[in-house]
């Protein structure tokens, strides 16, 4: 691995973020494949735990950033593994409400010590809470610009949606 240090310093840190940004993904996924899951569908799993109840996959692309077809076609697998289950709502038989099943939970609970845990050693070992904090501010900050040139912009989570504030491992 080559240890770029490039004369642009804006360049540079955009460089050695997506580097960190990749290593850790990439690290996390080899751990998550050992049980057959995906960093995506982790995600999906951690979301639908921690929410009150069953959500839209519309919803759920825009809390993870993706698409909201990409989320349909993932969740289609994750239904036929047994780990989440989609059902039309009965209000609107348009929409689709997706949660947790039991299945999905057993495995969540197997692997949130790998997604989580892995997390929560690489900033441990290189960051104080102190340092974390500002960390977060800088992140926050990088986001949101990225989410405006986007023509979107952050909202908070509605009220309920996530009643996990910290997930413990």
């Amino acid at each position: 691995m080559y240890d770029w240090k490039l004369v642009d310093p804006f360049l540079n840190s955009w460089v050695l973020m997506g580097q960190a940004f990749d290593a850790a993904n990439r690290a996390t996924e080899a751990e998550l494949g050992r049980y057959g899951m995906t960093l995506a569908q982790f995600h999906i799993l951690i979301l639908l735990d921690c929410s009150k109840g069953p959500m839209t996959p519309g919803d759920m692309a825009t809390y993870v950033f993706r698409e909201k077809h990409s989320i349909s076609a993932l969740l289609t697998r994750m239904q036929k593994t047994g780990h989440v289950r989609k059902a039309r709502s009965k209000k609107d038989q348009r929409v689709i409400k997706v949660s947790i099943t039991a299945k999905g939970k057993d495995l969540l609970e197997k692997v949130k010590p790998i997604g989580l845990g892995y997390a929560r050693a690489q900033f441990a070992s290189c960051f104080s809470e102190q340092e974390l904090k500002g960390f977060d501010l800088y992140l926050r900050k990088l986001r949101d610009s990225a989410v405006k040139s986007l023509g979107k912009k952050m909202e908070p989570l509605p009220r309920g949606v996530l009643d996990t504030p910290a997930l413990a491992t």
